[in-house]
Formats: structure tokens, C-alpha cells, sequence
């Protein structure tokens, strides 16, 4: 998959965690049920895709970090919660697939 194609993924996480997210939300837990709560679903299913053809063969953690924080935007730091990049996408994945 081409890292450059996650329209869907800058939409999603990098609207809701721009670099003040914590501003607004108290937790990567609340951002993500607005997130599901508030945009379309043919647009969650699109995120679902995207990290899924991410994933599918991953990069490395540096990498990973890098295409959230460059690509989409996403300024959560997984770290903060002893998580990897690819386990909290594995999360966001599952909270949007239940959605």
C-alpha cells in the first residue's frame, strides 16, 4: 500500500488529533467514539480499509509513527499508554469496525 493514500485516516484521526486534541477531548477514547459518533459511516469504513492495508505489511515502529504524525496528522502518542503505533491502530481499527 502506498503511505501517501490515506485520505480517509487524515480525515479521521488527523481532524480529531491535531496538535491540541487535548484541548478538546479528554481521552483518545472520547475523541475516537466523536469520531464514530460524528462522521459518516462510508467514511469510517474507508479508515477501517486504510489501516488495514497499512497493517497489512507494517513498517517499522519509527516509520509508523512517522506516516501518522506526516501523512495524517495524528499527534496522539500511543507511547503514553505503553502502546505501540501498531496496537493502537489495531484499537482505532476495532473501535471503527464496531461502529
Amino acid at each position: 500500500m502506498t503511505y501517501e493514500k490515506l485520505d480517509a485516516l487524515g480525515q479521521l484521526l488527523g481532524c480529531y488529533f491535531h496538535q491540541d486534541w487535548p484541548d478538546e477531548f479528554e481521552s483518545d477514547a472520547v475523541a475516537l467514539r466523536a469520531i464514530v459518533e460524528s462522521e459518516p459511516r462510508e467514511q469510517i469504513s474507508s479508515g477501517v480499509r486504510e489501516i488495514d492495508g497499512l497493517l497489512a505489511d507494517p513498517p517499522s515502529e519509527s516509520a509508523l509513527r512517522e506516516i501518522l504524525v506526516d501523512k495524517v496528522g495524528c499527534y496522539f502518542d500511543p507511547s503514553s499508554q505503553g502502546l505501540s503505533c501498531e496496537q493502537w491502530l489495531r484499537h482505532v481499527r476495532d473501535v471503527f469496525a464496531k461502529a
